[in-house]
């Protein structure tokens, strides 16, 4: 009786050997004559069955359809399968894992070849689109095929998708790719502070500060005069709590461009934390005039206003003179007058930006008795503030 039923099993599979073949060999017409939808139909079909036989063929032309589906232009084709180059590209793999007589190794390199480009657009389109981890497979997948012993000595090192695999995985928080392709990039001599930059920011988001922080100084001393390592080196010492040593490297980036304001506004940030404010002020008012459509600089420059009046209303409080007081207050008030402009002029830059609104708000409020203007457009503001919640 097992007898019986192996010789069953046996006749069912030499049978699919004939369909497969032909649905196969029906799938290769369809694709030639452009068929796409067709050739996908019989291939799926006719790859089913493959507990009864290992048919390399199949498999190359399996991989022929699904990159057919990817590289084709129409829509009605590009939508029969949402993965199609991954698809294709273990197809291929199957194909050369069956192959013991080595007949798919010429075909599947010729289509191999074509990968490589399928999926370095597919790798740009994903990135665009912000699927950063996408990117960083597609890049990868790249990557792997110039690895493959077909390509052995006949392609250079891809050093531009090495260094756009290390984006995509720090755009997509995977530290651990992002760092070994920035270390391969630097390895390549490619990307310049870039590399440098992005992999001391990588390896501190990782919470390697120490080696960050290596890599920071490294690429500064290959690359002195370079904006991109200098805007690294300003942040991580402003940002960690070290003012002073930014202000060296902030001094260099201004000489190097005086022209960014953005450099102007970081040295206003800057004095700030030194308390250094008259400073800080010169700094936001030269950054304005080089844009003064410069929102932060605008808004710190209010600020900047508002706080060094409030330091004059806590010492006016504190006088118990009342003539004294009156006199300091009435100055107090004055000052308040002049930091409106200021906020009105980040409204200008920007109409819907609420914390300016509500400090704007609370000075027409403080200033309400001194001008009866002042109450109505306390009264306005806080109409439009309540409009927004």
């Amino acid at each position: 009786m097992r007898k019986l039923s192996f010789i069953l099993v046996m006749l069912m599979c030499v049978s699919s050997v004939f369909a497969q073949k032909s649905k196969v060999t029906g799938a290769q017409n369809y694709l030639t004559s452009g068929k796409i939808d067709k050739a996908k139909q019989a291939i799926d079909e006719g790859i089913k069955n493959e507990k009864c036989v290992a048919y390399p063929k199949a498999y190359l032309v399996k991989g022929k359809v699904y990159q057919g589906i990817f590289e084709s232009p129409l829509p009605a084709y590009k939508n029969l399968s949402k993965t199609p180059l991954e698809i294709a590209y273990e197809a291929y793999l199957k194909a050369l894992e069956l192959d013991a007589k080595g007949k798919m190794k010429k075909p599947v390199k010729a289509q191999m070849t074509n990968m490589i480009p399928d999926f370095t657009n597919e790798a740009v389109n994903r990135y665009n689109s912000s699927d950063y981890a996408g990117a960083l497979d597609a890049f990868e997948k790249v990557l792997e095929i110039e690895a493959m012993d077909m390509f052995k000595g006949e392609l250079p090192v891809d050093t531009a998708i090495i260094f756009n695999a290390a984006m995509a995985a720090q755009k997509s928080e995977n530290f651990e790719k992002a760092i070994k392709y920035y270390k391969q990039s630097i390895e390549y001599n490619y990307g310049g502070a870039k590399s440098y930059a992005n992999l001391s920011n990588v390896l501190k988001n990782a919470g390697n500060e120490e080696e960050s922080v290596k890599y920071l100084h490294k690429g500064f001393e290959l690359f002195p005069n370079d904006s991109w390592m200098l805007v690294e080196l300003i942040n991580y010492y402003m940002l960690g709590g070290e003012p002073e040593k930014a202000a060296e490297y902030l001094d260099k980036a201004i000489a190097l461009d005086p022209s960014n304001g953005s450099f102007y506004r970081a040295k206003g940030t800057l004095y700030e934390k030194t308390e250094e404010f008259e400073k800080a002020e010169k700094m936001y008012v030269k950054a304005l005039e080089l844009d003064p459509k410069d929102f932060t600089s605008q808004y710190n420059l209010g600020v900047l206003k508002l706080n060094m009046v409030s330091v004059k209303h806590k010492a006016a409080n504190e006088i118990m003179d009342a003539k004294k007081y009156n006199a300091a207050i009435k100055v107090v008030f004055a000052e308040y007058e002049k930091v409106i402009p200021y906020f009105t002029k980040v409204l200008e830059i920007k109409p819907d930006e609420k914390n300016s609104m509500m400090l704007l708000k609370e000075l027409y409020f403080k200033l309400r008795n001194e001008n009866e203007a002042y109450l109505e457009k306390y009264n306005e503001m806080k109409a439009k503030l309540d409009g927004m919640e």
